[in-house]
C-alpha cells in the first residue's frame, strides 16, 4: 500500500509539468566483454570451417566499442534513433551494439494518433508495435538525480533473462527507446541478456531549439505479427539453399 501511494503521488505531481513537456535523450548502448573461450565455443558449432572468417567473427566480438541512440520527443510525439556508422578506412565497421540498438531504423510514435512505428530499412517495411505488458516492481533506486523504478518484460520469450528496465515517473512521458514501451515515465536504463546494457548519459528537457520530429513514411505498412511471420519465411527459405 504504501509503494503504491508514493508511486501514484510521484506520478500525479508530474502532471502540470508534463503539459508541455519535451526533450532529448541520450543513451549509451554497451556489451559486455565475450571471453575467448565462449567465442571458441560458438566458432565450433559452425558447420563451414573457414580460418579467415573465423577471425573476422572473432575480432568483432572481442572489440565492440560503445555507440550512442538518441530519443527525442515532443507533447505528442517521438523518434528514436541511433548515431551515424563507424568508419573503419573508408568502410563501415560491424558494430553489435549498434545492430541490437537498431542500426539505420528509427522509431517513431505518436499518442495523439496512436501511431507506433519501427522501419527495417533493409525490407523496406514499416513496422506496426503493440505495447509491452510489464510487471512494475516495488524495487527503485536512483539513476543519477532520479528516482527510477523497477520493471519486467513479461512477454519476452528470452529464457536466459527477460529485459529489466528502470523508469522515471517523475519524467511523465510515454516515449521511450526501441520498444520498450508502455510504462508511465521515461525509461532511464535498459539491461538485457548478455550483459548488454542501454543507459541514459544526458537529458536534456525543455530546450530552447524547437525539436521537430519527421515520421518515416518509405516502406510498406505491416503488422508486428506479420512481420515475424515474414522474417520466419525468409530464414527458412535461406536455410533450404545452402
Amino acid at each position: 500500500m504504501k509503494f503504491f501511494l508514493c508511486y501514484t503521488l510521484l506520478f500525479f505531481s508530474a502532471n502540470v509539468f508534463s503539459q508541455q513537456l519535451s526533450g532529448k535523450v541520450t543513451y549509451v548502448v554497451s556489451m559486455s566483454p565475450i571471453s575467448d573461450k565462449k567465442i571458441d565455443s560458438l566458432l565450433s558449432k559452425r558447420k563451414t570451417k573457414n580460418p579467415e572468417m573465423n577471425d573476422w567473427i572473432k575480432n568483432m566480438f572481442k572489440e565492440i566499442p560503445d555507440i550512442k541512440a538518441y530519443l527525442e520527443f515532443t507533447k505528442k510525439e517521438s523518434i528514436y534513433y541511433v548515431e551515424e556508422k563507424m568508419k573503419v578506412e573508408g568502410s563501415p565497421k560491424l558494430n553489435l551494439n549498434r545492430i541490437s540498438a537498431g542500426g539505420d531504423n528509427k522509431v517513431y510514435k505518436n499518442i495523439n494518433t496512436r501511431e507506433y512505428l519501427q522501419e527495417y530499412k533493409r525490407e523496406n517495411l514499416l513496422i506496426e508495435k503493440k505495447e509491452k505488458k510489464w510487471k512494475i516492481t516495488q524495487e527503485s533506486k536512483k539513476i543519477g538525480e532520479y528516482l527510477c523504478f523497477k520493471a519486467i518484460d513479461i512477454e519476452s520469450t528470452n529464457t536466459k533473462k527477460k529485459p529489466i528496465v528502470w523508469f522515471a515517473p517523475s519524467i511523465p512521458v510515454s516515449f521511450e527507446p526501441l520498444d520498450f514501451n508502455g510504462l508511465p515515465g521515461l525509461v532511464i536504463r535498459v539491461e538485457m541478456a548478455g550483459g548488454r546494457t542501454l543507459s541514459a548519459s544526458k537529458i536534456e528537457l525543455n530546450l530552447k531549439e524547437k525539436i521537430e520530429i519527421k515520421k518515416p513514411t518509405t516502406g510498406k505498412i505491416i503488422s508486428e505479427k506479420n512481420f515475424r511471420e515474414y522474417m520466419n519465411m525468409l530464414i527458412e527459405s535461406r536455410m533450404r539453399k545452402q
